[in-house]
């Protein structure tokens, strides 16, 4: 009965709750001038619906990371607001608002940091004595709750001693909220400063404008979408303080996007990778950990520091000096998208480091749908001309293949002078973007040593030219010509690869699937003369009638012809 009692208790909370946040969203997120009788309205409504509330003021939905679900009928007042979150912010911010802005959040460190964390202490090494980080967080049009979460959990669990400002940095927002009601409400905050860009200047140069502002000499940059976990700050300033050229990283949690659960399991079982259309990715570091268990002499903790090739971009710590040296960012990259490639490429080239401090754990919520780039015209171009701009300057030869993934260099549009940089990247004297995959990412797949690459083409009688594509669907589609979901890659391992996923046959089904390297059913070879692609562990060959099958091998029949391009067979 206890039980029973203990969970009505609890819907009642979520009701009330539900309840006073729709009159507290409506009013704080909606221009002033809006109709209040109208909400007065809806409110009599939603409260019509359960004359049997009871309020209870210990609830504190989301505490210690828990999820917050949403009942599945919810009245059409509650429905359009929770929409209306979603749009504009790519989250549930309906439940986010039902959440404390100082919630409580789990200590997810590993034991083994704590032990450091003391053995910091014994050699009089931690607050106090380690140099204190501007912290610099970039929005816009950001979710009241969402925002003061962020700042709030960087004060309740950071040192004071450590923080030498946190520096709010508003790109030109629009929303109401975000004018006089936040530069009233920060007032009160000790070490909070707020500067306001009176036009949009984009995440890549708010960034820079903020660190600028700043005379801080370690820099330290968060999303305005986080939560800080106890000990984050400590463990990344301790492992920069005494490499000036090192680059921390905190573990990267994640809260979920709709129910703003912190999920804490994962991250540090990666580290950061990308594909060939310089997409940004995470790669699981089991084989990393294996080899270094192996190879080294001494045991590495899994929560020890380790290398990553690339970093997620909007989480890190820095030497203003270094940063300042690495030529801060392009700042011929617009809004967002591409600089934290360039970074992590330079840092490494360039006689840095970049490391994630699995004891530093930040959480962080991932949004849908890239609404920072919604309100840009032609947004997603501005990732590709970034991404552009990068090529050009720090990826050499292999920069073709990047262009392959959208037709080729000259495809490339206007990406503006990149000379500067180019003479900077000469300056620092850095390293051959090959040297970077050799020592610093070998595990990436390296497109110049692919034995064929390009369009796979089916070479059976069709109307048009058709071309095996993917995702989301693996297909014959129109060849088009110009990369995209059609550029393939066979390796030298048989390999059928496209974005790290593999074809794969298990006897039953023709899928794509996460390339695992160790053949099996991933394993395929091709015959430039014959044009057969052959699944090895089956013995059968691809085969095309309106849907795909594995056929007994047949050189003659011309279903099961396949023209691959490039073909290097000095690579097998």
């Amino acid at each position: 009965m206890a039980s029973l009692l203990t969970a009505k208790n609890l819907f009642f909370v979520l009701v009330f709750s539900l309840i006073g946040l729709t009159y507290w969203i409506v009013t704080v997120e909606r221009d002033p001038s809006n109709d209040t009788a109208a909400l007065e309205e809806e409110l009599m409504l939603i409260n019509a619906r359960d004359p049997a509330r009871v309020f209870d003021p210990n609830g504190t939905p989301g505490d210690m990371g828990l999820p917050v679900i949403l009942p599945e009928e919810l009245s059409p007042e509650v429905s359009a607001l929770v929409r209306k979150g979603w749009n504009e912010q790519g989250l549930n911010q309906f439940v986010s608002d039902m959440i404390p802005l100082r919630r409580r959040l789990p200590d997810v460190r590993d034991g083994w940091c704590r032990s450091e964390e003391q053995a910091r202490r014994d050699r009089n090494i931690g607050p106090g004595t380690l140099p204190p980080s501007a912290i610099v967080i970039v929005f816009y049009n950001e979710a009241w709750s969402v925002l003061l979460r962020t700042v709030h959990s960087v004060i309740d669990r950071t040192p004071t001693e450590l923080i030498d400002e946190i520096v709010l940095v508003d790109d030109c927002s629009t929303m109401s909220h975000l004018k006089d009601q936040l530069s009233s409400y920060i007032a009160s905050l000790d070490k909070v400063r707020l500067v306001r860009s009176s036009e949009r200047m984009g995440l890549i140069r708010a960034r820079l404008f903020g660190a600028k502002s700043t005379t801080s000499n370690i820099i330290t940059f968060l999303d305005a979408h986080c939560e800080v976990i106890e000990g984050w700050l400590e463990a990344l300033i301790a492992h920069v303080a005494s490499d000036e050229t090192m680059i921390a990283i905190p573990a990267i949690d994640w809260i979920h996007e709709d129910t703003l659960a912190l999920n804490a399991q994962n991250s540090v079982k990666y580290f950061g990778s990308f594909d060939w259309s310089l997409n940004f990715q995470w790669r699981a570091r089991e084989q990393r950990i294996k080899s270094a268990s192996k190879n080294g002499t001494v045991f590495i903790h899994p929560a020890a520091p380790y290398d990553t090739p690339t970093m997620a971009g909007g989480l890190f710590t820095i030497h203003r000096t270094y940063f300042q040296r690495l030529g801060w960012y392009d700042e011929g990259m617009e809004i967002y998208g591409g600089e934290n490639m360039e970074l992590s490429f330079k840092a490494w080239m360039c006689g840095g480091k970049l490391q994630i401090v699995a004891c530093s754990r930040v959480a962080h919520i991932q949004k849908r749908g890239h609404p920072y780039l919604r309100e840009i015209v032609g947004g997603l171009a501005l990732v590709r001309r970034n991404s552009i701009r990068l090529a050009e300057v720090w990826l050499d030869e292999y920069a073709d293949y990047y262009y392959e993934t959208f037709g080729g260099r000259s495809k490339r549009g206007n990406f503006g002078d990149v000379s500067a940089r180019k003479e900077l990247r000469r300056q620092l004297q850095c390293k051959p973007f090959r040297w970077y995959l050799e020592h610093v990412f070998p595990e990436q797949f390296d497109p110049s040593r692919a034995v064929a690459h390009g369009e796979i083409r089916f070479e059976g009688k069709t109307q048009y030219p058709l071309c095996l594509d993917w995702p989301t669907q693996l297909a014959l589609v129109g060849c088009h010509g110009t990369g995209g979901h059609q550029l393939w890659y066979l390796t030298k391992q048989g390999e059928v690869m496209r974005d790290d996923n593999c074809l794969d046959y298990d006897g039953k089904a023709l899928t794509m699937y996460r390339c695992h390297g160790m053949g099996g059913n991933q394993a395929w070879s091709w015959d430039p003369e014959t044009k057969l692609l052959k699944k090895l562990f089956f013995d059968r060959c691809l085969q095309w009638d309106r849907e795909f099958s594995l056929q007994v091998c047949d050189p003659n029949e011309p279903n099961q012809k396949w023209m691959m391009h490039n073909f290097k067979p000095n690579n097998l």
